[in-house]
C-alpha cells in the first residue's frame, strides 16, 4: 500500500470504470510522478480541468471518488517526485470540489493504513502520506470550513503520524506552525493547545530541536497561551530564551544526529531571537562550553550560529567577545588535522564562509580600528596562533589589516614591534608560556614591512622612516638582545622593506635620504664595521647625497635616488655597492661636462651597463629601483645604449654579466695545434648544425607526404583539409600530430633546467623590464625597429626550448606592445631603405624552419604590419618599394611550396587603410582560376578578396584609386563565366571542391553589390551558369545559403530542376572513384569467400579429430559439431548425442 502502484484496487466498487475512461485522462496520474516539474504541473492541471468540466451525473461522482482515492494513495509513494505531484493535485482538488473531512478520512483509512505485511520503510511512507494529506487539508480552504471535531481529528492524525519516526516530527510541526498564521488565540486554546500540551510539558533534558522549534513558534504567535507559569512549572524558566535557560538551549541546539540537521528552521529562529536580545555574548560564552571536548557536530552548529549572527549583527563591538577560546582552538586543531587523505571539505567550506562573513562585518561603515585590532589579537595570540594564516591557509589577517585606518595601522605596528623585541612571552595556554621563537619574530618583521606599504599610510613618511630605522638598527647595529642569526634575517627584512611602493619619486628620495643620514651617525656601532676603502666610498656618497638633496631636475633626481639605494647597499653587499658607486661617480661627473671626448662612452651607456650589472643579481629591491628611475632616463637613450640591452638578450651572444668564461684544460701546455683542432671541431659542429637545420624541413616534408597520401605527392594538386569529413579529419589530425611530434625541436629534452641556465633566463626576463619601460615612453621609431628583430630571434630561441616558457611569454608581451605603437618621439632618421630591408628580413623568416615559424606566425605578421604602419607615418609608401616587397611575398606564398609566410599577415593587410593593398588585388584575382595554383590556395585567394571587398573604410576613402583595379575585376567576372561553362560541360571530370564553389558564390555576391561590378554586362550569363551548376550538384547547407544570396542579388530564381545525373563533390571523384569503389567491393567478396573455405576446412579437421579421440570408448554417445551461421559467428558447439 505504501508505494504508488497506479493500478485498480480490487475491492473498489469503481474498479470497472477503468476501461470506460479515456486513456489520456488516466495518463495524468502517471505523469504526476514525473521527475520534471513542468510535466507534473501540466498533468495536474489537465486532471483538475477534466474533473471541473464534468460537474453533474453519476459518472462524474465515480470519477471524482476514483481520483480522490488514487491521489491519496499516491501520497504514500516512496518517490519524492510522486509525493510532490499528488500533493499539489490534491490541494487543487480540495479547493475545486466540495469534499468533507469525513470522506477524506475514510479514504485515508482505506488507502493509507499500515499492514502487518508492510516493511518498516513502507509503514514510514504511509505515515508521511498521512502527514501530507493533513498538509493538503491545511493548505486548502477545507480546514477553515469544517467543525471543531473534524479539526481535532485532522490535527490528531497529523501529530500521531509525526511521532512514528523522528524525522517525520519536523514535517508535522511545520504544517502545524503554518496553521498558526490562520487561526486566532481562541481557536488555538480550544483545538490546538490541548493536543500539543503534553509534547511541551517535558523538561529541558528531554527537549529536542523539533519541540524547541514548536515552543519558540507558539511563544512568538500565542504568547498569552505559553505563559511564564506554564514554562516555570515544566521547564523551570520563565522564557524559552533567557539567562537561566542559556545552558539548556545550547545543549539542545548542539545535540544534532547528523549535519543535515543544520538546515533545521530552529537555528534561524534563535538567530533572530538573539539579535533582538542582549544575550549574544552570554549565549556564545555558554555555547563555547559545549566545545570543551572536541566534537565535530557541535563545532558545525557553533560555526553556523556564529556566521548567521555576524551576517546580521548591529553592534560590531561585541565581535571580539563572541570569538571564544574553545572555538578558535578547535578550529585550529581541525585545520592541522585536515591534511592529506583526511581533508574535510565540509569543514573547510563552512569555515571559509565564516571568515568571509567576519571580514564583511568588519568592513562595514562605522567599525572602529580598535575592534579590528582586538579581533586580530584574538586570532594571532592566545587562544589563536601567530601563524594563523599559514595553518588556516587563508588571507583573513591580511584582509582585515587592509581595512585598517592609518591610526589602526600604527597601533598594529606597535603590536608587531613587541613581538620582534620579545617584550612579553608567547602564551601557549592558561598555564604555559614560552619565549618567542626567531621564526615568529622574523614573521612579525615581515608583517611590519607590509604595514609600511599600507595604502592608508601613503602620507605618513615620518612613521615609515621610524619603522625602517627600527628594523635597520636591529639588523645592522650591535645589540646583545639580538642574536647573529636573527640579525641577519632582520637585515634582509630591512632591505626588502626599502622597496617602497610610493607614487612620488620625491617621497622616496626623502625617506631614503633621512635613513642614510641617520646611519651616517651610527657608523661606529655597526655590527660589521667598514674598512677604510669602503668608509671613503661611504663618505663620498654621503657628500654627493647631501648636495643633491632638494634638487628637482629629473636627471639629478635619478642620480640622487641611485646614490641613496647603492649607498645603503654598502652594509649589505659591499663589493657590489662599492663597484657600482665607483662607476656611478664617474658617470655623474660626465653628465656635468658639455663636451665629452669622442673615445669615451656616453654617460647613458655607462648607466645602462651599470643597470645590467645590477639586474644580473637576483634582488627584487635593485630591480624595483631600476624600474623606478629608468623611465626618467629613456629620453637620453641612444642606439649604443639600446644595443647594450639587446646584446644580453641575444641567445648567441655570451657577452653578458651571467656568462661564464670557457674553461681550458692545461693552459700552460696548450699550443697552436690544439687550437687548430678545436677550431676544426667547432667548425665541423657548425656545419653539422647547419646541415641539420637544412635537412629538418626535408624530413618533415617527406613525413607529411607519407601522411597525406598520393594526392600530396604531386605539385599540381594538394589535399584540401576543409573538405574532409569528421572521421577522415580526426585520422589525419592524429597522423599529422605524430609527424610533427617527431620533428619537434625540443623533443626528449624535458630534463630539469640547470641552475646557471635558469639564472640566465630570469636575468633576461628582468632585462626585458627595460625594453618594456622604453616602449612605454614614446620611443624613437628607429630604435624601436632595431629592437624588433632581436626580440623575434629571442622568441625563436625560446620556442625551441621548453624551459624558456616564462621568457617566451614575456617576449610575446613586449612584441605585442611594440607592434601596437602609434606614437613616436622622433622618426625623421627612418628611411625607406631601412623599412624595406627590415620587411624583407621578416618575410624571409617564413622560408626557414617550418615548425618554429608556425608558432611565430602571429608575431611575424604583427611585426610586418608594424613596419607598414611606420611606412605610413614617414610617407615612405609613395616610393612603391614596400609594395613590391609585399607583392613578392604574396607571390611566393601562392606559388612556392616551401614558403610559409603567415596567411594572417595578408588577411590583416587587406583590412588596413593602406593604398599598397591595391597592388595585391590583380594577382589575387588571377590566382582564383589559375591552373598552376593549388586548390586550397585558390580558396585562400577567394577569402582574401572577400576581406578586401569588406574593407569599406579603404574603398570609400580611395574611390579614385579603386578605379585602377576595375578592369581586373571585369576580367575576373569573365573568367567566372568561362569557369561555370566548362564546369557544366564536364562536371564529373572537374576536380572542384564544394567549399571553393561556396566561397566563389560569396565573392560573386559581394562583387555584384559593390561598385566594382556595376559595369559588368555578363551577369545574366553568369547567373545562367550558376543555375546550371546547381542542377548538376547536390549542395550542403552553407553552399545553398551562398547560392541563394547570389541568386537574389542577380534577380533570378534559386529554384532549379535537378538533372538525372547528379554529382556529389564531397564523395565522388568521377569515373576513377567509381572504379575504385567497384574494385574494393570485389576484394571484400573474395576475402569473404576465402574465409568461408577456411571455416569449412577447420570444421572437417575438427570432426576427424573428435572421431579419432572417441575410438575405443564403450560409450555409445557420439560427438557432433553444431555449426552456427558462418557469417555471423565463427564459434562451434560440441554436443553429446
Amino acid at each position: 500500500m505504501a508505494a504508488e502502484q497506479h493500478v485498480e484496487n480490487e475491492e473498489n466498487p469503481e474498479k470497472n470504470l477503468k476501461h470506460k475512461r479515456e486513456p489520456s485522462v488516466l495518463d495524468n496520474f502517471t505523469k504526476l510522478t514525473n521527475g520534471q516539474e513542468k510535466v507534473r504541473v501540466k498533468a495536474g492541471v489537465n486532471l483538475l480541468r477534466h474533473l471541473w468540466e464534468n460537474e453533474n451525473g453519476e459518472k462524474v461522482d465515480n470519477e471524482l471518488n476514483y481520483a480522490l482515492g488514487r491521489l491519496i494513495r499516491g501520497l504514500g509513494s516512496s518517490k519524492v517526485q510522486a509525493k510532490t505531484g499528488f500533493f499539489a493535485a490534491l490541494v487543487g482538488l480540495f479547493n475545486l470540489k466540495s469534499i468533507t473531512i469525513h470522506e477524506i478520512l475514510e479514504y485515508v483509512s482505506k488507502e493509507l493504513h499500515k499492514g502487518g505485511s508492510n516493511s518498516k520503510s513502507e509503514n514510514a511512507d504511509v505515515s508521511s502520506g498521512q502527514i501530507l494529506i493533513v498538509g493538503a487539508i491545511l493548505r486548502s480552504n477545507l480546514y477553515e470550513s469544517c467543525s471543531d471535531e473534524d479539526k481535532t481529528k485532522v490535527l490528531q492524525l497529523l501529530l500521531t503520524a509525526g511521532k512514528e519516526r523522528n524525522y517525520l516530527n519536523l514535517a508535522s510541526f511545520t504544517f502545524l506552525v503554518d496553521l498558526f498564521k490562520k487561526i486566532d488565540s481562541k481557536e488555538f486554546e480550544k483545538v490546538v493547545f490541548p493536543l500539543v500540551k503534553d509534547e511541551l510539558s517535558i523538561p529541558w533534558s528531554l527537549q529536542n530541536l523539533d519541540i524547541l522549534y514548536l515552543l519558540s513558534e507558539i511563544e512568538r504567535s500565542f504568547p498569552e497561551s505559553l505563559h511564564s507559569k506554564f514554562l516555570r512549572n515544566n521547564l523551570g524558566t520563565s522564557e524559552v530564551l533567557c539567562r537561566e535557560s542559556l545552558q539548556h538551549v545550547c545543549n539542545t541546539l548542539t545535540t544534532i544526529p547528523r549535519l543535515l540537521a543544520l538546515k533545521h528552521p530552529v537555528f534561524d529562529i534563535f538567530t533572530k531571537k538573539l539579535l533582538e536580545s542582549s544575550l549574544i555574548e552570554e549565549f556564545f560564552i555558554e555555547l563555547d562550553q559545549t566545545l570543551v571536548r572536541p566534537n565535530r557536530n557541535k563545532f558545525f552548529v557553533f560555526t553556523k550560529l556564529l556566521t548567521d549572527i555576524l551576517g546580521n549583527l548591529n553592534d560590531p563591538t561585541i565581535i571580539p567577545n563572541i570569538l571564544t577560546k574553545n572555538y578558535i582552538q578547535q578550529t585550529l586543531s581541525m585545520y592541522k588535522n585536515s591534511v592529506g587523505r583526511f581533508k574535510d571539505k565540509e569543514f573547510k567550506d563552512i569555515t571559509q564562509k565564516l571568515f568571509e562573513t567576519l571580514l564583511t562585518s568588519l568592513k562595514k561603515d562605522g567599525v572602529k580600528s580598535k575592534t579590528k585590532i582586538k579581533v586580530l589579537k584574538k586570532l594571532l595570540f592566545f587562544p589563536g596562533i601567530f601563524i594563523f594564516e599559514k595553518i588556516t591557509r587563508s588571507r583573513l589577517i591580511q584582509n582585515i589589516t587592509a581595512s585598517l585606518s592609518s591610526e589602526g595601522v600604527k597601533k598594529l605596528g606597535v603590536v608587531y614591534r613587541d613581538v620582534i623585541l620579545a617584550n612579553h612571552d608567547k602564551v601557549i595556554n592558561e598555564n604555559i608560556s614560552e619565549k618567542w621563537w626567531n621564526t615568529d619574530r622574523v614573521y612579525a618583521a615581515h608583517l611590519l614591512v607590509k604595514l609600511v606599504n599600507h595604502p592608508s599610510t601613503n602620507e605618513e613618511n615620518e612613521w615609515k622612516i621610524e619603522q625602517l630605522m627600527f628594523l635597520g638598527k636591529l639588523g645592522l647595529l650591535k645589540d646583545q638582545a639580538i642574536g647573529l642569526e636573527l640579525a641577519e634575517s632582520l637585515k634582509d627584512t630591512f632591505y626588502s622593506a626599502l622597496d617602497l611602493k610610493l607614487g612620488k619619486l620625491d617621497d622616496l628620495r626623502f625617506i631614503l635620504s633621512t635613513i642614510l643620514h641617520e646611519f651616517d651617525n651610527l657608523i661606529p656601532d655597526l655590527r660589521n664595521p667598514l674598512d677604510e676603502e669602503n668608509q671613503e666610498t661611504w663618505r663620498r656618497t654621503v657628500e654627493l647625497v647631501t648636495k643633491l638633496d632638494g634638487h628637482t631636475k629629473k636627471k639629478k633626481a635619478v642620480f640622487h635616488t641611485l646614490f641613496l639605494n647603492l649607498g645603503l647597499q654598502i652594509f649589505n653587499d659591499t663589493k657590489l655597492a662599492t663597484d657600482s658607486l665607483t662607476e656611478l661617480f664617474t658617470c655623474y661627473e660626465r653628465t656635468k661636462k658639455k663636451n665629452e671626448e669622442s673615445d669615451d662612452p656616453l654617460w647613458i651607456e655607462v648607466v645602462v651597463d651599470l643597470f645590467l650589472n645590477l639586474l644580473s643579481h637576483n634582488s627584487h629591491l635593485l630591480r624595483s629601483v631600476i624600474n623606478c628611475v629608468f623611465p626618467h632616463l629613456c629620453k637620453y637613450m641612444n642606439g649604443s645604449a639600446i644595443h647594450q640591452i639587446l646584446s644580453v638578450l641575444d641567445p648567441k651572444n655570451e657577452d653578458n654579466p651571467l656568462s661564464k668564461p670557457q674553461q681550458e684544460s692545461d693552459e700552460d701546455s696548450t699550443d697552436v695545434e690544439e687550437e687548430e683542432e678545436e677550431d676544426d671541431s667547432s667548425s665541423d659542429e657548425d656545419i653539422n648544425d647547419e646541415e641539420e637545420d637544412h635537412t629538418v624541413n626535408d624530413k618533415l616534408r617527406i613525413a607529411l607526404h607519407q601522411v597525406l597520401g598520393a594526392d600530396a605527392q604531386s605539385d599540381a594538386e594538394s589535399v584540401d583539409l576543409n573538405d574532409l569529413d569528421d572521421e577522415e579529419g580526426d585520422k589525419l589530425n592524429e597522423a599529422l600530430g605524430q609527424a610533427f611530434k617527431q620533428f619537434k625541436p625540443n623533443l626528449g629534452r624535458n630534463k630539469k633546467q640547470k641552475k646557471d641556465d635558469e639564472a640566465l633566463t630570469h636575468f633576461r626576463i628582468r632585462v626585458l623590464d627595460l625594453v618594456e619601460i622604453y616602449l612605454n615612453t614614446n620611443p624613437s621609431m628607429l630604435l624601436t625597429l632595431e629592437i624588433m628583430l632581436p626580440l623575434l630571434q629571442l622568441l625563436e630561441f625560446c620556442i625551441k626550448d621548453d624551459h624558456q616558457k616564462p621568457l617566451e611569454d614575456r617576449v610575446k608581451a613586449c612584441l605585442k606592445k611594440l607592434s601596437a605603437l602609434k606614437k613616436f618621439s622622433y622618426w625623421e632618421d627612418v628611411t625607406e631603405d631601412v623599412l624595406v630591408e627590415l620587411l624583407k628580413s621578416l618575410l624571409q623568416k617564413g622560408t626557414k624552419n617550418a615548425i618554429v615559424i608556425q608558432e611565430m606566425s602571429e608575431k611575424i605578421a604583427d611585426c610586418s604590419m608594424f613596419v607598414i604602419t611606420c611606412s605610413q607615418i614617414v610617407n615612405a609608401e609613395r616610393t612603391k618599394k614596400i609594395n613590391c616587397v609585399i607583392k613578392e611575398g604574396l607571390e611566393a606564398f601562392f606559388t612556392r611550396r616551401d614558403c610559409i609566410i603567415p596567411y594572417v599577415l595578408f588577411k590583416n593587410l587587406l583590412q588596413m587603410n593602406w593604398e599598397g593593398i591595391l597592388v595585391l588585388v590583380p594577382f589575387l584575382l588571377g590566382c582564383v582560376f589559375a591552373s598552376s595554383i593549388r586548390p586550397f590556395r585558390k580558396n585562400q585567394a577567394v577569402e582574401l578578396m572577400k576581406i578586401f571587398l569588406h574593407n569599406q573604410r579603404f574603398i570609400s576613402s580611395h574611390a579614385e584609386e579603386i578605379v585602377t583595379v576595375e578592369d581586373d575585376f571585369l576580367n575576373f567576372l569573365r573568367d567566372s563565366v568561362d569557369f561555370f561553362r566548362e564546369f557544366n560541360a564536364n562536371s564529373s571530370q572537374k576536380k572542384t571542391k564544394e567549399k571553393f564553389l561556396a566561397n566563389l558564390f560569396d565573392l560573386l555576391y559581394i562583387v555584384k553589390i559593390s561598385v566594382l561590378g556595376r559595369t559588368f554586362e555578363g551577369w545574366e550569363l553568369l547567373g545562367e551558369g550558376v543555375r546550371n551548376c546547381r542542377s548538376l550538384i547536390t549542395f550542403s547547407r552553407d553552399t545553398k545559403l551562398a547560392f541563394n544570396k547570389l541568386c537574389k542579388s542577380l534577380n533570378i530564381s534559386n529554384v532549379v530542376e535537378m538533372r538525372k545525373v547528379v554529382v556529389n563533390l564531397n564523395n565522388a571523384e568521377g569515373d576513377d572513384g567509381e572504379e575504385q569503389q567497384v574494385s574494393k567491393k570485389q576484394e571484400k567478396r573474395k576475402k569473404k569467400t576465402k574465409n568461408k573455405d577456411k571455416l569449412k576446412l577447420k570444421k572437417q579437421s575438427k570432426e576427424l579429430r573428435l572421431q579419432g579421440l572417441s575410438e575405443g570408448f564403450s560409450c555409445k554417445r557420439k560427438f557432433t559439431v553444431e555449426e552456427t551461421d558462418i557469417e555471423e559467428d565463427e564459434s562451434k558447439k560440441v554436443k553429446f548425442s
